[in-house]
């Protein structure tokens, strides 16, 4: 039975119905079992991503230590999200955020990418059960792939680095989704790259992977960008706890319709321009990726910049 401590003033005390602390025995039995449950919840989340990952890498490793090549290109496909990424980092007004912190984001970024391919397989199986053939390829990036990438690199920045006290203001959010996008990245790049040997049965050429290499590092931006926008939300979210839920919604939509656009249009786009121009098709992809990615870049950077003012003009108000 809960007994309250007879010093409280029922007639000021909310206690039990306008609010509530651990006051009483079931009280404080009721919060270990909610950290309890939460805790294994997370501890089992992570398990689960980590033995599919390590599988995952376990089957790409051997190819790897074969072939020492796929594992170099795999780390110079990834350069250019890696420099994103800094550049999203060093732009930060606020201070920097730790190293550790941010390794174990990008971690978690490679772990939690375990979810989007299961997800991703378990849809597109869906998706073609329906019998609409090639069709249903626009609704798999918008409804799956989009939605599922963008959720998993978004629950890698939520799963530790929200929580810790370094995570302040909307801008932190951004660096810390672009490490989870760039952890997200650098798992697919490997397995994109090591794949490319496998898919052509082990026939493809140094020139052919490279090619995979320099197509994945053109796209591989992307990732961090998006991620960086559902991070910038979910920063705002923290500081705005009244309206969490639909900021949230929003910092997750927004990535996810973008990705579906870009993966239902640039293969249609380059494939298009390079019968037209006869150029060849990775030069037009690498225009159209330098396009869009400048405009969704810019979407981010203008709120970056808006931030960076925002604070300075705190600075010289004494705030």
């Amino acid at each position: 039975m809960d007994e309250q401590e007879d010093t409280i003033n029922p007639q000021e005390d909310s206690y039990d119905i306008e609010s509530w602390e651990p006051r009483t025995i079931t009280d404080r039995l009721a919060l270990r079992l909610y950290r309890l449950l939460t805790g294994a919840t997370r501890g089992m989340t992570l398990a689960v991503a980590l033995t599919f990952v390590l599988i995952e890498l376990a089957l790409v490793g051997a190819s790897v230590v074969e072939r020492p090549l796929l594992g170099v290109l795999s780390f110079l496909s990834v350069i250019p999200a890696l420099l994103l990424a800094a550049y999203i980092w060093r732009a930060d007004p606020t201070e920097r955020e730790p190293l550790p912190t941010l390794v174990i984001t990008f971690l978690l970024g490679v772990i939690f990418a375990a979810f989007a391919a299961i997800f991703n397989t378990v849809g597109g199986f869906v998706l073609s059960g329906l019998g609409i053939g090639v069709l249903a390829i626009v609704p798999f990036f918008f409804l799956i792939v989009g939605p599922v990438e963008e959720t998993v690199k978004w629950l890698a920045v939520r799963f530790h680095a929200y929580r810790t006290s370094h995570f302040q203001t909307a801008v932190d959010g951004a660096v810390y989704g672009a490490m989870a996008g760039l952890g997200f990245a650098t798992i697919e790049n490997l397995t994109y790259v090591v794949g490319s040997v496998d898919v052509n049965g082990g026939v493809g050429t140094a020139v052919m992977v490279s090619g995979v290499a320099v197509t994945r590092a053109i796209v591989g931006p992307n990732h961090v960008l998006w991620a960086a926008i559902s991070g910038y939300y979910l920063g705002l979210a923290k500081i705005v706890p009244s309206d969490r839920g639909p900021i949230i919604i929003k910092g997750i939509t927004i990535p996810a319709l973008l990705h579906g656009f870009y993966n239902s249009t640039a293969g249609f786009v380059t494939e298009t321009m390079a019968s037209i121009t006869g150029a060849d098709q990775l030069f037009w992809l690498l225009v159209y990726v330098l396009v869009f990615s400048g405009l969704v870049g810019g979407y981010l950077f203008r709120k970056i910049r808006r931030t960076r003012e925002y604070y300075e003009d705190q600075i010289r108000l004494g705030w």
